[in-house]
């Protein structure tokens, strides 16, 4: 016990008066340096890269709206809204009253100028042009009838007349056959009447006959029916409803065109022949280019407008009377800017692939000596597979198709 009281116990002690010795650090700043260095030149590189390739692209041309590519467009000046109509539109009527016996059309026929629509009822008529026709025919044979008398006449009158000559006969006598001859001549002449008037009489009753037949006036497309057979019709529709006054309403589809109300405060800025976009309610996304045919030289004092007929540069089968319509009426073409260079407007069209997406923004690329150049756009639709920009291009200018993602303002391109 003794002995491990007195051991020296001195060498267990910690030494806190000796230096400690500190971990050695490993440069971490130096290395974040470093990396950041060789991204940047990795980045520059493969930008360095993209910029120098050249990117194979597919374009096509803006065109102004309604225009050829390369045509120039003007900037809208107002709109109005009115209705497709019919230049040439017509209720079909009957000439005579009777009962409608036949009708051949339905809503949306087309027919033929002159073709038969329907048919009244015409007994009556027919047995006219019968007994016409048999009238003609009896006219016609007392006519040979009358013809033989004459011939047979103007034989005996030449015989006496010889036996005269001779002294074998009286004067009397040859005087007689002669008034024969007269006589027969002047009933040949009746016959020819006759059948006259039997060939008018007959035409009279064709003509009366003819009218039971309701006859297309021009070609187009029957709209609306007016009459159910066995209903009684009239030229002169009766007031108190009993009979029709037309079996069919038509219009000829290719005198389409639309009647806008425009404000009497701004009928000054349109002119016939002004330039238009047609915008029906039925199709929105499409615009149908038009031009003004005819401001109406009168106003509406109620409404306190003006009517502008506006025809169509072109039509389609979707385009139908009555329909809802919005023009707007577009200015001239701006004057081209100096040296030629083209003015972008904005009426311009383009194909939808050609609109892209960057930052939010939809923008288009233009190639411009081998280069993209980055516009940005305000597409709007325009038909099925195109869009209206309202800036940035210019009509005639080759814009990008499907861009890649990675294209970039600048890039280099090349076309195919």
């Amino acid at each position: 016990m003794t002995d491990l009281k007195s051991a020296d116990l001195s060498g267990l002690r910690i030494d806190r008066t000796a230096p400690s010795r500190e971990p050695r650090r490993r440069p971490v700043g130096v290395y974040l340096l470093v990396a950041t260095a060789v991204l940047v030149t990795a980045v520059f590189l493969m930008t360095s890269h993209l910029r120098s390739r050249s990117v194979t692209v597919r374009v096509a041309s803006a065109e102004a709206v309604g225009g050829a590519p390369g045509a120039s467009a003007g900037s809208e000046v107002l709109t109005a809204n009115g209705y497709v109509v019919a230049r040439r539109r017509a209720s079909v009527s009957t000439e005579v009253a009777g009962r409608l016996a036949a009708l051949y059309v339905a809503e949306g026929s087309r027919v033929r100028a002159g073709q038969v629509l329907g048919v009244l009822r015409n007994d009556e008529q027919r047995a006219a042009v019968q007994s016409a026709q048999a009238a003609l025919a009896s006219a016609r044979a007392d006519h040979v009838e009358a013809e033989a008398s004459a011939y047979e006449a103007e034989v005996a009158r030449k015989r006496l007349e010889a036996l005269l000559q001779r002294g074998l006969v009286s004067r009397s006598e040859y005087d007689e056959a002669e008034a024969r001859a007269k006589v027969a001549a002047a009933r040949v002449e009746s016959a020819r009447a006759a059948i006259a008037n039997a060939r008018a009489r007959l035409s009279a009753s064709q003509v009366e006959l003819g009218r039971t037949f309701i006859r297309a006036p021009f070609s187009g497309a029957v709209l609306r029916k007016e009459a159910e057979v066995g209903e009684i019709v009239s030229p002169i529709p009766s007031s108190g409803g009993l009979t029709r006054g037309a079996i069919v309403t038509m219009a000829d589809l290719t005198t389409l065109e639309v009647d806008v109300d425009v404000n009497e405060g701004y009928v000054s800025r349109t002119r016939d022949g002004m330039r238009a976009e047609i915008t029906l309610d039925a199709y929105p996304g499409d615009r149908y280019p038009g031009r003004v045919r005819q401001i109406v030289p009168t106003a509406d004092r109620q409404k306190a407008t003006v009517l502008v007929k506006v025809a169509f540069d072109s039509l389609d089968a979707r385009v139908l009377p009555e329909m809802g319509a919005k023009v707007t009426f577009l200015a001239d073409a701006p004057e081209p800017a100096p040296g030629g260079a083209p003015v972008a407007t904005s009426a311009v069209t383009i194909p939808k692939t050609a609109v892209a997406e960057r930052d939010g923004r939809a923008v288009v690329f233009v190639a411009d000596e081998g280069r993209a150049s980055q516009r940005s756009v305000g597409p709007r639709p325009y038909g099925e597979d195109r869009v209206v920009v309202t800036g940035g291009v210019a009509p005639g200018e080759q814009v990008v198709l499907d861009p890649p993602a990675a294209l970039s303002d600048g890039d280099r391109i090349r076309t195919r």
